[in-house]
């Protein structure tokens, strides 16, 4: 079963570089390693600086690391869509409202079944199980895209479980009914079931986000007071929802400023006062990644791979 490695933030702290340099520690380690982006902003292609598609796809010269871009929404439509439409319809055709009251947990929260979260929790089931990886690394979306991806589990569960529930308590009488007008019950057994696999890669994918020994989620940061402010929120809501959180990386740190640069010295010294807040304020530890030239591609990514480690220490 493989290992997972998560980065979480918000938009444009460098997620996807961290993610890729993690990558790249780990495949030149020797482990058989595959970084996704679960972002709809994708940007794993342009940091390895190779083609990536939607199949892992190698990433040279490391003959261990290969990566993958999701599309998240149309993977949801093509693994589910039908399912849920057909659900929430047969349940319907038989007088049951469903409109609001029974999903409310989900579209309250901005999670009908169709968005970008449900097909990243069938993602993480399906390479949870895969031999093929010893480590899957993954990009995710921005912070407020990541904290639904994490309750998506329980909210997902509960709403499946209604129309389940609501399904099979009427199950006998659309069988009854359907066989009257010669219509046969493949469809039924067909997205109930699919259905019901949902619920259960929910279930199996909740358990394994709150495993220490097997995923380890990774906040990204940078050396700003706002910046600082948000990730504590993250760190406070992933602690309730019991993820397992690592190390926080705050990006782009200035190092000593040259001499000859005077309008480097005020930032410099605004940084380390926010980094001695950082320490002062998370209960982690807090790992510095400097702002580095604008190299481009694996070179810029192996350069910030110095300061980033494969898996937690």
């Amino acid at each position: 079963m493989a290992e997972f490695v998560l980065y979480g933030g918000k938009g444009g702290v460098g997620k996807t570089t961290l993610a890729a340099a993690t990558g790249l520690n780990l495949a030149a380690s020797g482990r058989r390693t595959l970084i996704v982006s679960t972002d709809p902003a994708h940007s794993v292609a342009d940091a390895l600086g190779c083609r990536v598609g939607e199949r892992p796809t190698s990433v040279p010269p490391e003959d261990d690391l290969f990566a993958l871009e999701v599309d998240p929404r149309e993977r949801f439509q093509r693994r589910y869509g039908e399912t849920f439409d057909e659900l929430v319809d047969s349940v319907r055709s038989f007088g049951v409202d469903i409109d609001r009251e029974d999903v409310a947990d989900v579209s309250d929260r901005g999670l009908i079944p169709g968005t970008d979260e449900v097909a990243v929790i069938d993602l993480f089931a399906e390479y949870m199980t895969q031999d093929r990886w010893e480590v899957v690394v993954f990009d995710t979306a921005p912070t407020g895209h990541t904290l639904r991806l994490l309750e998506l589990p329980d909210v997902m569960d509960t709403t499946v479980g209604k129309l389940l529930s609501i399904r099979g308590q009427i199950g006998s009488v659309a069988d009854t009914v359907g066989s009257l007008f010669g219509r046969g019950t493949e469809t039924s057994r067909s997205y109930t079931e699919r259905a019901g696999e949902l619920q259960s890669a929910t279930q199996t994918v909740r358990r394994r986000l709150r495993d220490a020994d097997e995923t380890e989620f990774r906040v990204v940061t940078l050396p700003e007071s706002m910046a600082i402010a948000e990730t504590q929120r993250l760190l406070d809501r992933l602690s309730e929802v019991g993820v397992p959180v690592g190390d926080v990386f705050v990006n782009r740190t200035l190092v000593e400023p040259p001499a000859e640069c005077p309008n480097c010295a005020p930032r410099y010294e605004r940084q380390r006062d926010t980094l001695a807040a950082a320490d002062e304020t998370f209960d982690r530890p807090v790992r510095e990644v400097p702002l580095l030239p604008d190299d481009e591609g694996l070179d810029r990514i192996r350069r910030v791979s110095d300061h980033v480690p494969p898996t937690e220490e």
